[in-house]
């Protein structure tokens, strides 16, 4: 993707990150070619999970959704016999707070400029997490599905952690591995419409249409045949917020000048959406009004205001009001008709 600064054009380079996965997924280990473990003296119960531990889930509020894992075997020989796991959610918040400074130590240092306290960092409700008590590793197996009930519902816009961690083993013999044994979940809520997309439209500024203009008008002579994208980001369930990822890599609605591209400060519009597509309702992230500079939005119902599914776009006509400008009423400033257009996922 590309990133243009109003003082010129930035490429972004990406940098390539790897990442190991439990030593169940390599059938070498398994059958001891590597010799790092003696499986026969020691029959290791353990949740499969790459070096983070962490199950990303950014999902829709959809309610409780059914999620399928695995506890595995990890042994010389499959199962010998029925094997009883424990498991549990961890209820401590010391526990899953060490677990989210040890697997997600990179995001969430403890020490340093970029410290995160520990109030920052949220629990995701216990009761909201459902698993079963035990599940059984059936003799001649090596592993059983593990099958979860995360409520969705009590997800939301800021990252929430759960954890869940095999308690014990019923039969002897066995042991429950000390690297493997917990999973740490990071909850998000994600609106069905978010995504990486391509705006175009226009805006017509009311005191002086002669002033200020769509960002698309400069835009497109400046970069031809370069797409001006945008982020359509999670604001709640039911909405998305709008992020200039272009200009000011900030959630500013962009727009150009007479001579060149600029953005409305404090001004990010906030699209409601129906459960049929309809957006219902703009209003600006700063407040309505800002308090800064008194922008607030407003949806013009003669738009389209809908989005269509088979094109994964949509067309919402709104105006941004500002009295502090604009003092006759109804203090409308500029007239927005936006299409974005998917372009992909964040």
């Amino acid at each position: 993707m590309k990133k243009y600064k109003i003082t010129g054009l930035i490429v972004l380079m990406a940098a390539l990150t790897v990442g190991f996965s439990s030593c169940l997924n390599d059938p070498n280990i398994e059958d001891q070619k590597y010799g790092l473990i003696n499986l026969n003296a020691n029959k290791i119960i353990e949740l499969p999970a790459d070096v983070s531990h962490t199950i990303n889930l950014s999902e829709l509020d959809e309610g409780v959704k059914e999620f399928t894992y695995e506890v595995r075997l990890a042994a010389e020989k499959p199962a010998e016999e029925d094997i009883v796991v424990n498991l549990e959610v961890i209820s401590d918040r010391a526990a899953l707070l060490k677990a989210v400074r040890t697997y997600q130590a990179d995001k969430y240092p403890s020490t340093g400029d970029d410290a995160v306290p520990d109030a920052d960092i949220l629990s995701f409700p216990v009761a909201g997490i459902v698993l079963p008590a035990s599940v059984t590793i059936p003799k001649g197996q090596r592993s059983v599905p593990l099958k979860v009930k995360i409520d969705t519902h009590q997800f939301t816009t800021d990252t929430q952690f759960g954890l869940i961690q095999i308690k014990g083993v019923n039969n002897a013999g066995y042991i429950v591995s000390g690297n493997f044994n917990q999973l740490l979940f990071s909850c998000k809520v994600r609106h069905k419409y978010a995504g990486r997309y391509v705006l175009t439209g226009t805006m017509e500024h009311l005191p002086n249409p002669s002033l200020y203009f769509h960002v698309t008008r400069n835009f497109a002579t400046m970069y031809p045949g370069e797409d001006f994208t945008v982020q359509l980001q999670t604001w709640d369930g039911q909405s998305l917020v709008l992020y200039d990822e272009l200009l000011f890599e900030d959630y500013i609605y962009p727009m150009s000048t007479a001579t060149g591209l600029s953005g409305w400060g404090s001004f990010a519009p906030i699209f409601k959406f129906d459960a049929n597509g309809n957006v219902i309702e703009v209003t600006n992230a700063y407040g309505q009004p800002a308090p800064s500079n008194t922008r607030s939005a407003k949806l013009d119902p003669s738009g389209v205001n809908k989005y269509d599914e088979t094109t994964k776009s949509f067309t919402v006509s709104y105006w941004m009001v500002q009295p502090s400008v604009v003092a006759a009423a109804p203090h409308y400033r500029c007239h927005m008709v936006d299409t974005y257009t998917f372009l992909e996922d964040l």
